[in-house]
C-alpha cells in the first residue's frame, strides 16, 4: 500500500502558476484569488478542490484553442485531481472522463506534431502527450495494473526524452522524467516488474531532475515541490528536508485545503507535536464550517493527526480517544481514517490495560480494507500489545 499512498499524496498536475524559473524558496505573494488565463485560473481552482470551476475554464481554453493539447490535458489532470482526493468514493463517471480527456490528449498532441516543423511547438506536444500517459499510467499503478501501467509510463517518458532533443530548454520535461526515474528505481513494486524486463530508473538521477524542474521549469514548479514533499517524508525518510517546501507552497495558496494538509502531514511526519496542533486545529475548524475551499471531509484527517499528537505526544489517552471516537462515530465506512482510527483506539485500550477491547478494535480494522499497511500493523498488536 506504500505506492498507493505515495501516488495519492502527489500534486497530480504539470502546471503551475509561478512565473519562469522562479526559484522554489524566493518569495511570491500569496495567491488568494484566480488570476491571468483560462489556464492559470483553471489550475487555481483546482489546487482548491473545485474540479467544475476548473473544468469549466479548461473548457474555455479548448473552445478558443482546439488544435492545442494544452486545455485536453488539463481536463486530465483534473480527473486525476479528482481521483486521488477522492479516492475513497467509488466515481465511475470520473474514471471514465480521465480515460476519454486522456486520449483526446494524446489524439490532439499527435497529430499537432504531424501538422507542424517547428520544434518547439512539437515539444510541446510531446510534453503535453508524455504527461497525459504519464497521469493514466499512475491511475493504472493504483488499480494494480502494473505491466499496463509501464508500458505506458514508458511510452510517456520516451516523450519527454523526445521533446528535450527538440527543445533543450523545455525543463518542466525534467518533472516527468525526475518521477519516472526515481520511482522506478526506489519502489518495491515497480522494482519487481521492472526487473523482468532488464529496466532501472535511477533514484539520484530523479532527484537531480526534480530539483531542475522546480529552478527552471515554465510551469512545472509547484508539481515538483509536491513530489519532493513527498519523496522527502515517505520515501527519504526526510521530513525535514520537505518542511520549507510544504511551508512555501501553504504561505503561497493560502486558502488551499490541499497545500494546508499536505503540510500538516509533514509536521506528522517531523512528529513537531507542537506546531501540528495548531495547524490541525486550523484546519478541522475551517472544515467544520466549509470555509472556502474546505469541505466536511476534511475533519477526518485533521481530527486524526490531533488525536495522534495528542496519543504520541501528550500522552493523553482521554483527548486521544475523543477525537478518535469522533471519527468512527461518522457513517464513512470506506474512509482510511476511520479505519485508522480504530487501530488507534486499539492503541489507547492496550495501553490502559483493557486488551479485550484493544483485540476488538484490531479486528475490526482487519474486518476493512488495508490502508497504508493497516493490517500488517493490526497484526503485530494482535501478537503483543501495544507499547510506547
Amino acid at each position: 500500500m506504500k505506492l498507493i499512498r505515495s501516488l495519492l499524496f502527489m500534486t497530480p498536475i504539470a502546471a503551475l502558476l509561478a512565473a519562469p524559473g522562479t526559484s522554489a524558496y524566493a518569495h511570491i505573494p500569496p495567491q488568494e484569488h484566480p488570476t491571468g488565463t483560462p489556464l492559470e485560473q483553471g489550475l487555481w481552482w483546482l489546487y482548491h478542490l473545485k474540479y467544475d470551476e476548473a473544468r469549466e475554464l479548461f473548457e474555455q481554453y479548448i473552445a478558443a484553442h482546439p488544435k492545442e493539447p494544452a486545455g485536453y490535458f488539463y481536463k486530465t489532470a483534473a480527473d486525476w485531481w479528482q481521483l486521488a482526493q477522492q479516492f475513497d468514493t467509488d466515481l465511475p463517471a470520473i474514471r471514465d472522463r480521465l480515460e476519454q480527456d486522456y486520449l483526446a490528449t494524446v489524439r490532439v498532441a499527435e497529430d499537432l506534431m504531424r501538422s507542424t516543423e517547428n520544434p518547439n511547438v512539437k515539444a510541446k506536444a510531446c510534453l503535453y502527450s508524455g504527461g497525459a500517459q504519464g497521469l493514466k499510467g499512475r491511475w493504472l499503478v493504483t488499480q494494480g495494473s502494473w505491466i499496463k501501467a509501464y508500458f505506458l509510463g514508458k511510452n510517456g517518458h520516451k516523450l519527454l526524452k523526445r521533446a528535450l532533443k527538440l527543445d533543450p530548454e523545455l525543463y518542466d520535461a525534467y518533472l516527468g522524467l525526475g518521477i519516472y526515474d526515481y520511482f522506478t528505481d526506489t519502489l518495491p513494486g515497480v522494482q519487481k516488474v521492472l526487473a523482468a524486463l532488464f529496466i532501472r530508473g535511477d533514484r539520484e538521477r530523479g532527484l537531480s531532475e526534480l530539483r531542475l524542474a522546480i529552478e527552471k521549469g515554465e510551469h512545472a514548479r509547484v508539481e515538483a515541490m509536491m513530489f519532493l514533499i513527498e519523496i522527502y517524508t515517505w520515501e527519504e525518510r526526510s521530513p525535514a528536508q520537505a518542511l520549507p517546501l510544504s511551508t512555501k507552497l501553504h504561505a503561497e495558496f493560502p486558502k488551499s485545503p490541499a497545500m494546508s494538509l499536505a503540510h500538516i502531514m509533514t509536521l506528522y511526519e517531523l512528529r513537531d507535536w507542537d506546531a501540528l496542533k495548531p495547524a490541525a486545529l486550523e484546519y478541522l475548524q475551517r472544515s467544520q464550517k466549509e470555509v472556502p475551499y474546505y469541505r466536511r471531509e476534511g475533519t477526518y484527517p485533521a481530527r486524526y493527526c490531533l488525536g495522534v499528537a495528542a496519543l504520541w505526544g501528550q500522552r493523553d489517552m482521554n483527548t486521544s480517544m475523543k477525537y478518535m471516537q469522533e471519527i468512527v462515530m461518522e457513517d464513512v465506512e470506506s474512509s482510511r481514517w476511520v479505519t485508522f482510527a480504530y487501530l488507534r483506539m486499539g492503541q489507547i485500550y492496550d495501553v490502559e490495560g483493557e486488551r479485550d477491547k484493544a483485540l476488538d478494535h484490531y479486528k475490526k480494522v482487519l474486518s476493512r480494507p488495508d490502508f497504508w499497511g493497516s493490517h500488517n500493523e493490526a497484526k503485530a498488536c494482535l501478537k503483543r500489545p501495544f507499547k510506547f
